[in-house]
């Protein structure tokens, strides 16, 4: 006997598959509702940061990325000093 030829299966059935949707909108709605939340929490937090706060984050950044911008500079340097090596060799070798 199938589910549909039975009026009260097809009724669970049916009440069943309208429980879990709305139990799935609910729980993704709640999530939105959640996410929106924390955003908002973030966006007051940032303006609630003092001027002297900012600055000395903003500092903090700029020195890590000096450091960061020493550090390549230097493995530039490195390698033209290489390239000029290889090339000062190459023509060393082509005289010999």
């Amino acid at each position: 006997m199938s589910i549909l030829n039975s009026p009260q299966k097809f009724k669970k059935l049916v009440l069943t598959g309208a429980v879990t949707a709305i139990t799935i909108a609910g729980t993704l709605y709640g999530a939105g509702l959640k996410t929106q939340q924390e955003v908002s929490q973030h966006t007051q937090k940032a303006r609630e940061v003092t001027l002297d706060e900012r600055i000395a984050s903003l500092q903090n950044t700029r020195q890590i990325l000096m450091g960061k911008k020493e550090l390549v500079e230097k493995q530039m340097q490195d390698l033209d000093a290489k390239i000029e090596a290889r090339k000062q060799k190459g023509i060393d070798n082509k005289r010999v």
